[in-house]
């Protein structure tokens, strides 16, 4: 185990020592077990096989073993609850064998307010249905961040408000402790998301989403500022002074990655239903909505009918193709990546955004990168039910890859789709998950996969 991961299990296991024992004997620890093997005809596995599973499945043929303790929180009277998760994969493939940690965080939850110390994966919206959960800067395609945050449980009732207006929000330091071309980089994270009761059915909700790669040290710029000073210039988004880049000094101090969210939501007597909209920014061009193209747009809908053969639709458009505009001087924004954090937005070798954004290869462990910022996409996904008690999930995504501004190519066009059906544990001692995927198209070769996962979990 890695050095920093060794000394983030000893303060995991200090909070947990220091905060939870007066609330042990009211908690209930479960335990999870996972045995999973995934095949390909390829020696990568299909972009369904891979994507939105926190960075845990190699991308190659491989058997794999997860297994995780964990308590959720409990109900009691007083205004204190306490959770916590330690969860762990082992794999073996064919070019290497690893093991890490998936999850690793102890939560403290007070009244409306929740603080979390460890590494915590992000909650699926949308049935998991969406290619990036939602949010085009932040999918679930990577593993989690280690760090503290302090948020919202959830949107509070604005205090001058009765109940028309509500709102959520978060303030978080993290580390990026993979191998990065900037080492031992921070990322800082804050959002506020408001809530309007339009009517007593209809709900608009408007945010914002905020991320900073700050501080470290690379080869080629040296350490990068990380004073107290320098920080209220990080989380303020402006410009550096004289011991930063230059071109810092023009724009923001820090790598800056953003989004807005507007989203509707609908709550009915049949069905309930959300139309939604991510737009990323990276600078002020992207801030003023001068890349107003930009963005995913999306439509969910729940039939409110457990037991259909279709109870969850959703579909989401995603265009990333204008990016300022080719002509203006703060154009070409190529998402994703950044001159002095040259790693960009990854972790671990994959995109934290939307998986559309593919990863340039690792060169020594190391990402350089994203390799493909300009694309089109149309995604569907669906979930239901096959039989009694047999439910299904099915992707089905087609993209566009155009090339960058001046070397453009029409041809990079990818199908890629998936579907998989799990049955419970009522029906066997264990869970079964079964699914095949499949890549078609002439931007990557076609592929055709499959995997068999066998689940535990009970009660310690």
């Amino acid at each position: 185990m890695k050095s920093f991961q060794f000394k983030f299990l000893l303060v995991f296991l200090l909070f947990v020592y220091l905060i939870f024992p007066s609330n042990a004997q009211n908690s209930t620890t479960q335990f999870k077990f996972e045995l999973n093997s995934a095949i390909a005809s390829e020696n990568t596995l299909p972009f369904w096989l891979v994507s939105n599973n926190y960075g845990a499945i190699p991308n190659e043929k491989n058997i794999r073993l997860k297994s995780m303790l964990f308590s959720d929180f409990q109900k009691s009277n007083s205004d204190f609850s306490f959770s916590y998760k330690a969860s762990f994969t082992a794999y073996a493939a064919n070019k290497e064998n690893d093991i890490f940690i998936n999850e690793l965080y102890g939560s403290v939850s007070y009244k409306n307010w929740l603080l979390t110390l460890g590494a915590k994966n992000d909650a699926v919206i949308f049935e998991g249905l969406s290619l990036s959960n939602g949010n085009i800067i932040k999918s679930t395609n990577s593993r989690a961040f280690p760090g503290i945050e302090l948020t919202t449980n959830g949107f509070i009732t604005a205090p001058f408000a009765k109940n028309w207006l509500s709102f959520k929000l978060n303030y978080a330091e993290y580390v990026l402790h993979d191998k990065r071309i900037a080492d031992n980089a921070h990322l800082h994270h804050k959002s506020l998301f408001l809530k309007s009761k339009l009517s007593s059915s209809l709900h608009l909700i408007t945010g914002l989403d905020h991320f900073v790669q700050w501080g470290g040290t690379s080869e080629e710029f040296g350490k990068h500022p990380a004073s107290f000073k320098d920080y209220l210039k990080i989380i303020s988004a402006t410009a550096g002074g004289s011991n930063s880049y230059e071109g810092e000094q023009v724009n923001a101090l820090g790598n800056h990655i953003g989004s807005y969210l507007l989203q509707l939501d609908y709550v009915g007597l049949h069905s309930n239903w959300s139309f939604y909209y991510s737009h990323p920014f990276e600078d002020r061009s992207g801030r003023e909505f001068m890349n107003y193209l930009d963005g995913l747009f999306g439509f969910f809908i729940d039939f409110k009918k457990p037991n259909s053969w279709l109870t969850h639709l959703l579909t989401e458009f995603y265009n990333t193709k204008h990016q300022s505009g080719s002509g203006d001087i703060s154009g070409y924004d190529n998402y994703f990546n950044n001159t002095i954090y040259g790693s960009g937005w990854t972790y671990f070798g994959r995109t934290v955004g939307a998986p559309l954004f593919l990863t340039r290869p690792t060169v020594d462990g190391i990402t350089p990168g994203i390799g493909e910022s300009r694309f089109t996409a149309v995604h569907i996904g669906l979930k239901g039910h096959l039989f009694e008690n047999v439910n299904y999930k099915s992707n089905i995504t087609y993209t566009n890859y155009p090339g960058w501004f001046n070397t453009p190519n029409s041809k990079k066009n990818q199908f890629s789709t998936s579907f998989e059906c799990a049955i419970p544990e009522n029906q066997f001692p264990f869970d079964i998950s079964i699914g095949i995927a499949a890549d078609f198209g002439n931007f990557s070769p076609s592929n055709i996969g499959g995997f068999i996962a066998l689940s535990k979990k009970g009660f310690f």
